[in-house]
């Protein structure tokens, strides 16, 4: 849609009001400051603008999952774009799935559920070629999006959403304070705002997964759970809260392995219409994803400006007692983001300085098998039995042979332009 269409509301945000505003004797000086203005767009323009399109080039890389022989790769916030992966070693684009606000996918079947900013998209995808929109869930899935510390993706009124905000600079006086004066702060807007046959497979860094014909998705501390017994039409079954900052989801057998800054949770899906707790590990506050093999948990916490803390490693968890995990090894690491795990071998993206292969047969002691420098990489699938890896990384999406992890053959790359992170 073009930017003529959308409403924009010149909206003041995080400036202080005062009643009766400063009177010139009492002005002492101007505050110089920049103020948020939404941009909105009218909701029938945003459900129409869901749909299926021609592929196209990929601007951003985001979430990747696999499905058969397709690549599913999340554009942040703009849409999924489809890929033909029959042939590893030149991958072809077949369609674009136009999703405003989408960042998780998962699949089952035939049907693809992606989030639009808080809402639940349904997708039928028999035909990677034709893309069909099946269903949409209000306002199922999450909150509004953070982007860049604003929010959008929120609903202003019945009729628009917010997509974005412009910004312009403004002036206020600032006043000598007066008893008999009543003082409004008007804070932002944005702060009033009361592996299963036929799924695919996600990467570490997923907030959407599906087992036992069940769609599980997190928030930032909810976990909410669909069931999918009919797949066109997902219904709400459960809601979980967290005390934490919940930012990924690993399912594993009968149990959910949930990542937090500050914890691994551990639940029980034995009744999958309403998981129970059963575990918590806690750990330096960090980013944490996990994925599991066997009776081993595999967590990277990291450090950055979204995350906090100071700490970069692996910690590896005996789960063969889901009530009382057992740290088994730390090993320290440069800056982990997502990680992926195959009999034994481990495959870690450490951000900017690259890729780790790694022999995790031990696990208390793994070892890396080499470390592949230049991309800068966010997170990894491994084909489980084929020997290949797919990667998302800040310039493409690349694919690997790794029948020998000390010597890791590239398959493929895909270009992509931009910063995903």
């Amino acid at each position: 849609m073009h930017i003529s269409t959308y409403i924009k509301f010149p909206v003041i945000l995080a400036v202080i009001l005062v009643l009766g505003g400063c009177t010139k004797d009492k002005c002492t000086k101007m505050i110089q400051t920049k103020i948020n203005i939404p941009v909105m767009m009218a909701l029938t323009d945003y459900w129409a603008s869901i749909k299926s399109e021609a592929p196209k080039e990929i601007i951003l890389t985001g979430k990747i999952y696999v499905k058969d022989q397709y690549i599913f790769v999340n554009e942040p916030y703009a849409g999924i774009h489809i890929i033909d992966n029959s042939n590893p070693s030149s991958p072809q684009k077949v369609s674009f799935i136009n999703v405003m606000g989408n960042i998780d996918i998962a699949i089952k079947g035939d049907f693809l559920y992606a989030d639009s900013y808080a809402d639940l998209i349904v997708f039928n995808i028999s035909d990677p070629r034709n893309i069909r929109f099946v269903k949409r869930v209000p306002e199922a899935t999450s909150l509004p999006a953070n982007v860049n510390g604003l929010l959008v993706g929120w609903r202003y009124n019945r009729d628009s959403i917010v997509i974005g905000y412009t910004t312009r600079d403004t002036s206020y006086c600032d006043c000598d304070p007066d008893p008999n004066i009543q003082y409004l702060a008007s804070a932002e807007v944005a702060s009033s705002y009361k592996k299963q046959a036929g799924t695919g497979k996600g990467g570490s860094m997923a907030r959407f997964t599906i087992a036992k014909d069940y769609l599980y998705t997190v928030n930032s501390w909810q976990l909410k759970t669909f069931d999918l017994s009919d797949a066109a039409n997902p219904v709400f079954k459960s809601l979980q809260t967290f005390n934490a900052f919940i930012e990924t989801i690993f399912p594993y057998g009968e149990y959910l392995f949930i990542g937090s800054q500050n914890a691994m949770f551990i639940y029980d899906i034995t009744n999958p219409a309403v998981p129970t707790k059963r575990s918590m590990v806690t750990h330096f506050r960090a980013c944490d994803p996990v994925v599991v093999e066997g009776n081993r948990a595999y967590v990277t916490i990291r450090s950055g400006a979204a995350c906090a803390g100071n700490f970069n490693q692996l910690q590896v968890f005996d789960v063969s007692n889901v009530d009382q995990p057992i740290k088994l090894s730390t090993t320290e690491m440069i800056n982990p983001h997502g990680l992926g795990i195959d009999n034994g071998k481990l495959f870690i993206c450490e951000g900017q300085y690259g890729l780790r292969f790694m022999d995790a047969t031990n696990a208390t002691n793994i070892t890396t098998a080499k470390l592949v420098t230049g991309p800068e990489t966010y997170d990894v699938i491994p084909f489980e039995g084929q020997h290949r890896l797919l990667v998302s990384a800040r310039d493409g999406i690349y694919q690997y042979n790794y029948s020998s992890i000390t010597n890791p053959q590239l398959l493929s790359k895909i270009n992509v332009k931009g910063n995903p992170y």
